[in-house]
């Protein structure tokens, strides 16, 4: 799979989930917002159908006291309350009757109620008469009305009378609630004012939101705008002031209470969930679009970031391609916008660069030790013939009973095998080493008692890799120039140990050190064969002539590159040069 597809996959599943997860979020809050929304709506029902019943009945309690405040009614209903004993005189007792019934025939107790009666137990009755209440009956059985007792009993307080039929009319008999009141003093009588249970149903503040409502009266039902709710259902919810609960019953409802502070009656406003959950129906939508519209505008950004970002990767995988060893050396030209992408191109091109080097350097490295070998044997001088010669001085030597000349020819004849062995352009420290051996026993033949020579290398020094010779270079120049005008002791010392990842050589030497012409000479030839192998790349065959530092350092610079260290110095007893390199390099 390609990587920009990878991107896209994987930030799509990213995306998709984010967008179930905020839509998911969105749809929880909007919903619980609507329920939320729901309950305060349903309890300002409540408290608003409570507010206009209490309007209702104060109006009702206010045309009461109206009747009771005018002292022409108060009197004609005390003077009809004692007409039944015989002691009132018939006159008198029309005109009572003729005051009350003027008197609750006024605009504003008509107005106010569907009909007002004013009556006691004698059989007297007096009731307000309009299109809508008709006329009332004559008699009543006043034995059916359990409510007098109680009206009795309030001692001069109203009784909020449930809905029942009313008695009073004579064609029609609607629906009605009342307060009833016991007028005081002995057989008075009472006041009734009655208003039609139709009012009540005008209350409800929105038919579309509010299902039904309960209005209770102290334990029992008021009114019911739907008469298969029973009061036992909701018990629970009686008494809890200002509450909205949500029940779980057969269905979700919600339940808003609401107590009357003026009379004793009890507002229950109901509204179903499954209105409240239609409601959330748009939520779902808008929810869905909003998530569909979030999810097609990240995929169109992922899929551009992630072109832009595949880009240089794109323009890197052309150039790699393209690649060849006719350019590696060349600049790589990719857009970069980042520095990930910069480090990487830069990386490439540095790997680019180091293979070239390499390559170069091995093919300096190679025309470098043939011309070694050739300066170190004059290749003119064919080396079996120098073999043949080697073995008749050695054999001449036998003849004459030296051993010395056998074993000088043995050592040299060594030598030369060792250093002309085209085989292996390199050599281990311990290899060297035992190739240095044979050069100090030719060398204590020559000087004997006059040279001394010591070696003390680590174990872990002597599996690293060298130029052939090399060693034997260095010694050779301390002998040839160290003691050219020194007749004491020459003594050379050859140390080798690892530090901080490092191997080091050291050949030190007891002689007269480097004059500051010749380590002024010596670092200028240094100095320009490293900028003519690593900088400039140019072929030295032809100026790395003889056997000497120059020669050595330049061999070990190819093969070791900039973890090369090569240093001379003079020191208090001679000179010292040291050679070493990183200690995983180099790997053949």
């Amino acid at each position: 799979m390609r990587f920009q597809t990878k991107i896209i996959v994987g930030y799509t599943v990213f995306v998709f989930v984010l967008a179930l997860l905020l839509g998911f979020g969105f749809y929880y809050i909007s919903v619980n917002q609507s329920e939320e929304q729901a309950k305060t709506n349903l309890g300002i029902a409540a408290s608003s159908i409570a507010t206009q019943m209490d309007e209702k009945l104060l109006q009702m309690e206010t045309t009461m006291n109206y009747i009771l405040s005018d002292p022409k009614m108060l009197e004609g209903i005390q003077l009809l309350g004692k007409a039944g004993d015989g002691n009132i005189s018939d006159a008198y007792v029309a005109d009572a009757r003729a005051a009350i019934q003027a008197g609750i025939s006024t605009d504003y107790i008509i107005n106010h109620s569907y009909r007002t009666v004013v009556f006691n137990r004698t059989g007297e009755i007096a009731a307000t008469y309009s299109t809508l209440s008709r006329r009332t009956v004559d008699t009543v059985d006043f034995e059916s009305m359990p409510y007098l007792t109680l009206a009795d009993d309030s001692k001069g307080q109203p009784i909020l009378i449930g809905t029942h039929s009313d008695i009073w009319g004579v064609q029609e008999n609607p629906q009605v609630f009342s307060l009833k009141k016991a007028v005081q003093g002995y057989n008075t009588g009472y006041i009734e004012v009655e208003n039609l249970v139709t009012d009540l149903e005008e209350m409800q503040v929105s038919q579309d939101d509010l299902v039904y409502m309960i209005i209770v009266d102290g334990d029992e039902l008021l009114y019911s705008s739907d008469e298969k709710v029973a009061l036992t259902d909701y018990t629970d919810v009686l008494g809890t002031q200002g509450e909205t609960i949500l029940r779980s019953g057969n269905q979700r409802e919600l339940v808003s209470c609401y107590l009357s502070d003026r009379y004793p009656i009890t507002v229950l406003a109901i509204q179903d969930m499954a209105i409240v959950a239609e409601s959330s129906a748009f939520n779902l939508l808008f929810t869905m679009l909003i998530v569909a519209v979030f999810f097609i505008l990240s995929m169109i950004f992922v899929v551009f970031l992630s072109h832009m970002l595949t880009k240089p990767i794109r323009q890197l995988r052309m150039v790699m391609e393209n690649t060849k060893l006719e350019n590696l050396g060349e600049d790589v030209d990719v857009y970069a916008p980042n520095d990930e992408i910069k480090a990487l191109s830069n990386s490439y091109q540095n790997v680019m660069g180091r293979l070239q080097k390499s390559m170069v350097k091995e093919k300096r490295l190679s025309i470098l030790q043939l011309q070694a070998q050739f300066d170190s044997l004059q290749a003119q001088v064919n080396p079996h013939f120098m073999y043949n010669v080697l073995n008749i001085i050695a054999a001449r030597g036998m003849s004459n009973g030296d051993d010395s000349i056998c074993e000088m020819c043995g050592s040299l004849a060594a030598m030369l095998r060792y250093s002309t062995n085209n085989k292996n352009r390199y050599a281990s420290i311990r290899e060297e080493l035992e190739y240095l051996d044979q050069y100090f026993y030719l060398l204590k033949a020559r000087y004997e008692h006059r040279i001394d020579f010591a070696v003390t290398v680590e174990e872990e020094v002597l599996n690293q890799l060298i130029p052939k010779v090399a060693l034997q270079q260095i010694v050779e120049n301390c002998i040839n120039h160290g003691f050219e005008n020194s007749g004491g002791q020459m003594r050379i010392t050859i140390t080798g140990w690892c530090e901080d990842k490092k191997w080091y050589i050291k050949i030190h030497d007891n002689g007269q050190g480097f004059s500051g012409e010749a380590m002024g000479d010596l670092q200028k030839s240094m100095k320009h064969t490293r900028s003519k192998l690593l900088d400039n790349l140019d072929n030295m065959e032809m100026e790395i002539g003889g056997m000497g530092l120059i020669n050595t350092y330049a061999r070990c610079l190819l093969l070791y590159s900039d973890s090369l260290i090569f240093t001379m110095n003079n020191v208090e007893d001679g000179a010292d040069v040291i050679v070493g390199a990183s200690l995983d390099e180099p790997k053949e």
